[in-house]
Parts: C-alpha cells; sequence; structure tokens
C-alpha cells in the first residue's frame, strides 16, 4: 500500500489549529464576562453630581483679570472670588436699575404672602381616569418639593393641589364647585433667596456705576466654591455664573434616562458610579417622570432665578442617587459622573 504524505496537512493544522482554540477560549470568555458584568445593565455617561448651591453671578460685562479661589475653598459671605475689568455703558445701567427694581418689588411681594383662592369641587357625575388622577397626584408632589426649596411660588404649589383635587372629584363625579379663601404665609426659603437676588442686584448696580475699570464678584453665601469654567482673560456677561458656592456635603449623583429606560430606575436600588474612574455605590431615593416641554421650561427658569442648579431636561427621566457619607470626600459638585443601573 503506498504511503500518504499528512505532513503538509499537519502543518495546518498546527499553524492554524491552535490560533483557532485561542480564539475560541477569547470569545467564550469575553461571552462570559458580557453576561455576568453587562448583561441586563444601563451605562449612563452623561451624569454628573448635583447640588443646592448658590451662584455667584457677574453684575457687569468685562473680562476677568485674576481669580482669586481655587475649587473646593472655602469662602464666606463677600470674599472675592475674582476680579473683572467692566465696561458699562449708560443703556446697560439703566438694565440694572430695572432689575434691582424688579428684584425689590418680587422681594415684596412674597413677604406679603398671597390670598389662596382654593375650589372646593362637589360630587355629582362624568368623571377623570385613574390614570389623569394618579398624574395630578405626581404634579402635585413635584411642586411640594420644588416649593420646599423655594424654587416655586405657593401659587403654582396651590394650583397644582388645585387640579389634584378637581381629578379626584372628577374620578366621582362633579357638579358644581366653590372657593374657599386662605392666607398663604411667605415662604422663608423663597424670602431668603429673593433677598440675595436684591443684595447682588444693588451690589452690581452701585459697582457699575462707581468703577469703570477693576471691579469685584463676591460669594453670595458661606460655603465651598467651585467656579464654572472661568480663569483669567475670560470674557463674561452680566448675569454670567462665574462660581457656586453652598454645602458641599448636600450633594447627590443625578442620571437622566429616557422613558423606554424606566425598568432601570426602581426606588432603593444600588446603583454604581465612577468618578475619575474610581468606583462608589450609592441607592436610588429619587425617581421624577418626564416632565412636558412648557413644565420644563417654567420649571427651568423658577430654578434658575431661585439659585437652584439643576433644571431637569424635557422629556427625560430624571434619577437620583445618594452618595454614601464615608465617599464625598473625594467626590464635588460639578464631577462628570459614569451611572451603571440593573433591572
Amino acid at each position: 500500500m503506498a504511503e500518504i504524505d499528512v505532513t503538509d496537512k499537519a502543518k495546518l493544522v498546527i499553524k492554524y489549529g491552535l490560533a483557532g482554540v485561542i480564539a475560541l477560549t477569547l470569545f467564550c470568555s469575553s461571552l462570559v464576562w458580557y453576561i455576568m458584568y453587562c448583561w441586563g445593565n444601563l451605562d449612563i455617561y452623561d451624569a454628573k453630581i448635583a447640588g443646592n448651591m448658590v451662584g455667584a453671578r457677574a453684575g457687569a460685562p468685562g473680562s476677568v483679570t485674576e481669580v482669586m479661589v481655587h475649587n473646593g475653598d472655602t469662602v464666606k459671605a463677600g470674599d472675592v472670588i475674582a476680579h473683572i475689568e467692566v465696561t458699562v455703558t449708560d443703556e446697560q445701567i439703566r438694565q440694572m436699575e430695572q432689575t434691582l427694581e424688579l428684584s425689590e418689588k418680587n422681594l415684596a411681594q412674597i413677604k406679603q404672602g398671597v390670598m389662596i383662592q382654593r375650589p372646593v369641587f362637589h360630587s355629582g357625575g362624568g368623571g377623570a381616569t385613574s390614570a389623569e388622577i394618579a398624574d395630578a397626584k405626581q404634579k402635585l408632589d413635584q411642586m411640594n418639593r420644588l416649593y420646599e426649596m423655594g424654587a416655586v411660588s405657593g401659587i403654582q404649589r396651590d394650583e397644582a393641589a388645585a387640579r389634584y383635587q378637581a381629578a379626584l372629584s372628577r374620578g366621582g363625579g362633579s357638579s358644581s364647585v366653590t372657593y374657599e379663601s386662605s392666607y398663604q404665609p411667605p415662604n422663608e426659603e423663597a424670602v431668603r433667596r429673593a433677598e440675595l437676588q436684591v443684595n447682588q442686584a444693588r451690589m452690581a448696580l452701585e459697582q457699575a456705576k462707581t468703577s469703570s475699570s477693576a471691579t469685584e464678584i463676591t460669594a453670595p453665601v458661606d460655603g465651598v466654591v467651585y467656579l464654572n469654567g472661568i480663569e483669567s482673560g475670560s470674557e463674561i456677561k452680566a448675569g454670567d455664573v462665574v462660581a457656586y458656592v453652598g454645602n458641599d456635603n448636600d450633594i447627590w449623583v443625578e442620571a437622566y434616562l429616557n422613558p423606554d429606560e424606566s425598568d432601570y430606575a426602581t426606588l432603593g436600588q444600588l446603583a454604581y458610579f465612577f468618578v475619575d474612574r474610581k468606583k462608589y455605590e450609592g441607592t436610588v431615593v429619587e425617581v421624577i417622570s418626564p416632565e412636558s416641554d412648557e413644565e420644563s421650561q417654567n420649571n427651568s427658569t423658577a430654578n434658575s432665578e431661585a439659585g437652584y442648579t439643576s433644571p431637569y431636561p424635557s422629556g427625560k427621566i430624571v434619577v437620583k442617587i445618594a452618595i454614601p457619607r464615608e465617599a464625598k470626600a473625594g467626590i464635588h459638585f460639578g464631577n462628570n459622573v459614569d451611572v451603571r443601573l440593573s433591572k
């Protein structure tokens, strides 16, 4: 019988078989790793460290000539954050005078409190669906949280309460409505923030009138300061927030989800987040449903005026994650964060 030379075939098996085994091993390992660590997870790369901080605003347009603080410095109210060289026109001074006048009127109105007329609905026939009632209740809860922070007025909060009561009444039917009046005292937090606005507007106007060269941007409150991307030579406009000042311990992780990702956002669930590639654990403490475009615009304006630094984007689920006390030493307001949520 003639001998068959299999040398060439053996060489091919040795040459490519080993590579194939290695490739298969790597594929299987990668598949196992993906199933163990990625399957069922949602990774978010645009989350941030948010908090209740007060903005230190420029009172006039100009150029930053000197920054007096660093991120993480502790400051007192009135401490200088930065020097700017301003160029203020007569028209801009008139605008600042109008801003101060409006701020003073707003403060006076808030201090007076308001008389609220609450609608009282009497049951009859026809009504709202359970979904409409649930939606009205959710919006009322949201307005209550914003009111506690001073971000909305008592009138806006009571309007949400009235809509919820109306939905409840329609649930069982409504045939008539009466109104009862009550006095709504001023919210202390809203008064405090309105006073800050008046003081900042008055200081900006005084500085604009008395100085056409170097002027100062000062801290509005005591706390830890974080610069808002300014440096020497930065051009700024009147009203720009050059830094945030406040309690650096009153912070949380804030992530935004699409509505179809709601399964990943459950109160009390464990979440992982990464700051500068370091991994931390936290707990989901609040989930806020998406706002409509109109609500988002209204709340964004109110939050900005109140100094609240994290207005919610339209059409997104807002997830707030508590930061453990022991982790806060290495995390600061404004940090970018990667978040991983699991179903």
